[in-house]
C-alpha cells in the first residue's frame, strides 16, 4: 500500500477517535440503564472501528492518527449537549447521522482499497450505530414529556 491509503485511513481514524471520546463525555450524562448500555454499546462499535483503522493504517505503513484534532465531534458535544437527556441523546443521534452521510460520501472520492473497508466494515457499522440511536429518540420522543 502506499501513503495515499495512510492517509485516507487516518482521515477515517481521527473521525472515529472522535465519536468514541464523544461516547465517553455522554456516558458522564445521567440516562437509565438501558440507554447507558445502549451509548456502551455504540462506543464499543466506534472503538472496535478504532482498532481497525490503526491495524489498516499500521499494514499500509504508516503511522496511526492518536487524536481526532482539537475541535471535532467532541467539541460540537461540548458545545450542543448541555440541556436534558433528550437534548443529549439528540446530538448524538444526527452526529451518527453525519457520519453516515460522510462515509456515503467518501465512496466516490477514495482509492479501492478504502473504499472496500468503508464498504465491508464501516458503513454496516455506523449504520448500526444509527439505528440504534435514532431508534431510541423516536422511542423517547413518543413518550410524554414530564
Amino acid at each position: 500500500m502506499n501513503s495515499e491509503y495512510v492517509h485516507e485511513f487516518n482521515s477515517l481514524l481521527s473521525g472515529e477517535i472522535s465519536a468514541v471520546e464523544t461516547y465517553d463525555l455522554a456516558l458522564k450524562k445521567n440516562f437509565d440503564g438501558t440507554m447507558i448500555q445502549d451509548l456502551n454499546t455504540c462506543r464499543a462499535s466506534h472503538a472496535d472501528r478504532v482498532t481497525r483503522l490503526t491495524q489498516y493504517v499500521v499494514d499500509a505503513g504508516g503511522e496511526a492518527a492518536s487524536g481526532s484534532g482539537p475541535w471535532g465531534m467532541f467539541a460540537a458535544w461540548a458545545e450542543k449537549a448541555t440541556g436534558s437527556e433528550k437534548d443529549a441523546l439528540s446530538v448524538l443521534e444526527q452526529l451518527e447521522a453525519e457520519r453516515l452521510v460522510q462515509y456515503e460520501n467518501q465512496r466516490t472520492i477514495v482509492p479501492k482499497p478504502v473504499l472496500m473497508v468503508i464498504d465491508e466494515v464501516l458503513l454496516p457499522a455506523q449504520h448500526e450505530t444509527h439505528l440504534v440511536l435514532s431508534s431510541r429518540l423516536k422511542e423517547m420522543t413518543a413518550l410524554p414529556s414530564s
